[in-house]
């Protein structure tokens, strides 16, 4: 009995070292870094209980258990609402969301007065 529960314990710790991993991993792209933080910190709670499994300490495990399985419902919930998508890099916008910036205006205007001097 003692040496399956330190399998289910190892086999517990490895994959909830792999979930952390996996979360840091995410969190490093800029478009899945709020998921990935989340993914991580949920997997937090899983390794605590892989140790309760371990330490053979049933209060550990069982709040382990408890906290994965509300950070999981936390994670559900969090895909559900609808995200602000922020777009950094897009296209400039002038004052009064104009397509043209004040410069680009500027460019313009004095290459159709330079144009009217030319055929005067």
């Amino acid at each position: 009995m003692s040496f399956i529960l330190t399998a289910i314990g190892l086999l517990l710790l490895v994959v909830a070292l792999a979930g952390i991993a996996l979360g840091i991993y995410m969190a490093v792209e800029p478009k899945t870094r709020a998921s990935g933080k989340l993914f991580a910190i949920w997997w937090v709670p899983g390794l605590a209980a892989a140790s309760g499994v371990l330490m053979r300490d049933v209060v550990t495990f069982a709040i382990g258990i408890v906290c994965f399985l509300v950070a999981g419902a936390v994670m559900v919930l969090e895909d559900r609402s609808p995200r602000k998508v922020q777009v950094k890099g897009g296209l400039a916008r002038g004052p009064g969301g104009n397509r043209h910036l004040d410069s680009e205006r500027t460019t313009k205007k004095n290459r159709t007065q330079d144009s009217g001097r030319a055929a005067s």
